[in-house]
């Protein structure tokens, strides 16, 4: 009796260069948000960038912004996650760094819920279609490779957080997967027949030749930084300028005065779904403390409220560091 031939290994290191697309407009439909669309806006098809991504899955990725809207190239914007650890690499030449030792407080699965998205879905096909109606699956050919292509509708009982990702709020997704490595070589979200978002891979190499310091940080200490949530710093500004920007919002901004002995600070704005003030205190222990200030109208919990303003606290600084720290905190006029 005739054996079948053993399936092809997988490649332990891929280059890709990705071209990610986004309908903003058509987005905001899908997701039933059209009263945040400005008025006057209309519909002006995909906006793309494009990045390059080494991975070596499951456990290490670099990610590299190389093109952005308009085809402007962008400042530096590398994301590097290795198992447990990641690390972003920001416009500003910051770098932000987080890690969750193994066995520690926090689940895998929310740990990969916090690391800056660097395509890994488009590696986990079956992450999607777990949670679909799968309509179709035909063979095809895409860009000279073999693929299969699926056609899923998401079940209605799954959240939209779900398909982040791929697309949330799109009622059909078309994949074409590679054949022989189960990559996703383009990723389409559809919205009642319109797509508003689309993520493909331009270029593919397998196995390529790399530096060996590839997926190793090269880190300053004195750029670390530490931070809640998924979100880089944003923009670093002078804190007479955060001052002001913090008063439009309604929140004061609360800095250490007088800044304590040997220590030193730097402010970030960070206009995200909220806008959010970051102060790093760095204390001449060679400690830190990070202050993430905003509006008590956008907090979504329970909160430590400093008059008009929301505090969240968190760093590397013992308690006692960061209480003396915290008595000193005014807000600047």
């Amino acid at each position: 009796m005739a054996v079948p031939p053993a399936p092809a290994p997988r490649p332990a290191l891929y280059r890709l260069r990705l071209r990610h697309g986004v309908d903003f407009a058509r987005r905001l439909e899908a997701m039933g948000q059209t009263q945040l669309r400005p008025p006057g806006v209309g519909h002006s098809g995909l906006v793309t960038v494009e990045y390059e991504l080494h991975a070596q899955p499951p456990a290490r990725w670099r990610l590299r912004h190389v093109r952005d809207v308009g085809s402007e190239p962008p400042g530096r914007d590398e994301r590097l996650v290795v198992e447990d650890r990641w690390y972003w690499f920001h416009p500003n030449d910051d770098v932000e760094y987080d890690e969750f030792q193994p066995g520690g407080a926090v689940a895998y699965d929310e740990y990969r819920q916090t690391t800056p998205h660097v395509f890994r879905h488009l590696f986990e096909p079956d992450s999607l279609l777990a949670l679909c109606q799968v309509e179709r699956v035909r063979p095809a050919v895409l860009d000279g490779r073999r693929v299969g292509m699926v056609v899923a509708h998401p079940h209605p009982e799954h959240p939209a957080r779900a398909f982040a990702y791929w697309g949330a709020g799109a009622d059909t997704y078309r994949l074409h997967v590679d054949e022989s490595t189960g990559l996703v070589l383009r990723a389409e979200a559809s919205f009642a027949e319109h797509p508003f978002q689309v993520d493909e891979v331009v270029q593919l190499e397998l196995g390529p030749d790399v530096p060996p310091a590839l997926f190793q940080p090269d880190l300053d200490p004195k750029n670390v930084l530490y931070r809640k949530g998924d979100i880089g710093p944003g923009l670093r500004v002078p804190p007479a300028r955060a001052a002001r920007y913090a008063a439009a919002e309604g929140f004061d901004l609360l800095l250490p005065q007088p800044l304590p002995r040997g220590a030193s600070l730097r402010v970030w704005d960070r206009p995200v779904s909220r806008r959010e003030m970051r102060v790093q205190v760095d204390l001449a222990s060679g400690r830190h403390v990070v202050l993430i200030q905003y509006a008590p109208r956008d907090a979504s919990g329970p909160v430590t409220l400093r008059g008009r303003t929301c505090l969240d606290v968190s760093g590397t600084a013992d308690p006692e560091e960061t209480g003396s720290l915290l008595a000193l905190l005014a807000p600047v006029r």
